[in-house]
Formats: C-alpha cells, structure tokens, sequence
C-alpha cells in the first residue's frame, strides 16, 4: 500500500483492527496510534523517536502488541506498552509483510511463506509455503477465547488457497479458487466460508471451507479493480467489497447457500453449490470519496471503513428498504 503523508512528514504506513473489531491501530512513521472503533474514540498513542511502524497488531483490548519497525523491516517485535518495552523479537530472512496475534498464537506472512508461533515462548509450530505474496495476503478466525482457529492463505501455485483449520478437528484444504493470482481473501466469521477474489477484480467467488464447493460467486464489474478489503456482516447474509474504484459493493449470501445440491464440475476442477454456477450482481451499492486503500469490518448493521490517509467513515446498512446512508465521515489523523 502506498503511504499517505501530511505536511508535516507524517505517514500512515498500516492500518488493522483487533480480533473482536472493537479498536483499530495505526502504524506511524514516528510510533502508533490506537483508536476504539465505533464509537469513534481515541485511545492511546506511542511516539518513537528513531524508528516508524509499517505492520502492526493488537492483542484484543490489550497493552500487548506485535509491530515491524521501519528500521528492520525482517524482525518481529512484541511490545508491552504498559511497560513501554520489548518483551521479544524475532529475526528473519525477508521482510515480514504481515501480522496476526491471539491468545495463543503469533503468525508472521513473509513473500514466500507463512510461519506460526507460540506467543509465549516464539516457538515455531508450523510452516505454510505460500506463492509470491508481497502484500502479505491472509485471512484468519479465532474461536470465542481468541485462539487460533482457521488460517486462509495463497497455496505454492497461481490462483490456490490453502485453508487450515488449528481446531481440535484439524483438517487443511488447497484448492483452486481461480486461473489468476488471489487478489483478496477474506473468512466468515466462524471460518466455515472464505470469500476469494482474483487479482483482476471483476469476480469473487465465495466455498465452504471444508467440502471446497464453490457456494456463490459474485461479479463486482467488468473493469478490472484492485479489491481492497472485503467483509462479511455478523448475520453472514451480506458481503461488502471495496475497491480502488471507489465505490462498496453489497452481495447477497442466502441463508441455504450452503446447501450443496449441485456436483457439476469444470475444467478448473471445481464443485458447484446450489447457486455456484450463478454470477450474481450487488445487491446495494455506495461510492465512496476517496479512493486509497482502506480497511472495513461491520459493526452489528454498519460499515466502518478506515482510509489509509485518515479517514474514517461509517454507514448504515438497511437491507430490507436496500438502501445504504453515510453516518459519519471524520478526519481521524489531524
């Protein structure tokens, strides 16, 4: 993503949300900065003076953080903000291009791999080879105490996810979700479906994590679009896509959509679900003002969308009367 920066030098080098979605945070080019979610509120901030942050993750409502110095961009450091002090670090070969921390876990996404950590001691737990992954292309769930439970990454070839589940009923899956490179990932919120976009854009296509059947598939356009993030709502009946278009796209998921009643294949190799051979449009749809990178996440029925040049929105969702009302829009990064 490209950085934002304000007439004073300032840069906005990452922007995350929590695991429960309560708070967000802000990797700085001079520390961070953490913010509750809705409603809008500040909550603490840290200034270094040698150093920015460019990835960063917060460990639920905690003062326990993992970050990626601007400094080092290969170490991991996981930071006591209590204390005001590192607990740990990690060292690796490339640069780290994402992060993800719960109770129990740390997972680092590198270009070409994606390892899994034990918080309490950084030992390593497991490996996954992934394909060229600059952008640090993941998607993960967690169970009700915070834990691990499904991870979703690109596979070692071209338009393959691997989905793993870290549950007691461990199971791993690699499919083909399309020809073209993975463009977008994103996990319901049990991690029982993953919605795939391609690089191109134009498509996203919706399976069951487990059985692999391509459940739905959406067509955001025909131009091509880089999708910036994707979120299912809390009643997993609507999937909102952004892009550099500017614009939200709203997707219908059926309640029955899991229901498998279809077995057809293609040549891709892919089983179809009750409405999988379908191409469906958006059901709602709203622009946006601003078309840098963002990221959303719903809030029972409102969209929060937070902008990479400090922006931050909030909408409200009827999908009954279809329509779609901006609620606020404030200047979060002054």
């Amino acid at each position: 993503m490209t950085s934002y920066q304000k007439g004073d030098n300032l840069e906005l080098n990452c922007l995350s949300f929590n695991r429960k979605k309560t708070c967000f945070s802000c990797g700085l080019s001079n520390g961070f900065k953490i913010y509750n979610t809705s409603p809008f509120q500040k909550r603490f901030k840290r200034k270094f003076e040698s150093f920015g942050i460019i990835q960063l993750e917060l460990l639920g409502s905690s003062n326990i953080m993992t970050f990626v110095r601007s400094s080092t961009p290969n170490k991991l450091t996981v930071w006591d903000d209590y204390q005001s002090q590192e607990i740990a670090e990690l060292n690796f070969n490339t640069e780290i291009t994402a992060l993800k921390i719960f109770m129990d876990k740390v997972v680092v996404c590198c270009a070409d791999s994606v390892i899994v950590y034990r918080l309490t001691d950084l030992e390593s737990l497991d490996r996954i080879n992934t394909y060229q992954n600059p952008h640090g292309l993941i998607s993960v769930r967690e169970n009700a105490e915070e834990q691990l439970k499904v991870l979703a990454v690109p596979g070692t070839k071209k338009g393959e996810i691997v989905i793993k589940s870290y549950t007691d009923n461990s199971y791993t899956n690699v499919f083909k979700a399309f020809d073209q490179q993975l463009g977008q990932i994103q996990l319901n919120k049990d991690g029982t479906m993953v919605a795939v976009s391609s690089i191109e854009g134009t498509l996203i296509r919706v399976f069951d994590c487990k059985t692999q059947v391509l459940l739905l598939q959406f067509r955001r356009g025909k131009k091509k679009a880089n999708i910036y993030s994707m979120a299912f709502n809390e009643e997993e009946n609507l999937l909102a896509v952004t892009s550099h278009r500017g614009s939200i796209h709203f997707f219908n998921i059926p309640s029955d959509a899991r229901e498998v009643t279809k077995k057809k294949k293609e040549k891709g190799g892919i089983s179809y679900g009750k409405y999988g051979m379908k191409k469906e449009r958006g059901v709602l749809k709203t622009n946006l003002t601003n078309t840098l990178p963002n990221i959303i996440t719903f809030i029972g029925n409102e969209l929060i969308v937070i902008i990479k040049n400090g922006w931050y929105f909030k909408f409200l969702i009827d999908k009954k009367k279809g329509n779609v009302v901006q609620k606020e829009e404030l200047l979060f990064l002054k």
